[in-house]
């Protein structure tokens, strides 16, 4: 099953989501990312399956996603 890495703007966002998703049933844990670009670093949601679905999920639950990536 494809996983994606949801990026959130701050820990806060990206812990709050995790719970909203673990909530529905998605398996969610959070992780660091450093940017390749040297422009420091972020965190995301890493998740699988609808991707959609996860994403109105977090949409709902107030959690701000600046981007979403193949993981």
């Amino acid at each position: 099953m494809q996983k994606y890495m949801l990026i959130t703007p701050s820990v806060t966002y990206a812990l709050k989501g995790r719970d909203a998703l673990r909530r529905l049933g998605f398996s969610a844990r959070v992780e660091r990312r450093n940017h390749q670009n040297g422009t420091g670093c972020g965190y995301g949601i890493v998740t699988e399956g609808d991707i959609r679905r996860a994403e109105q999920a977090l949409q709902s639950s107030g959690v701000k996603i600046l981007e979403i990536i193949d993981y």
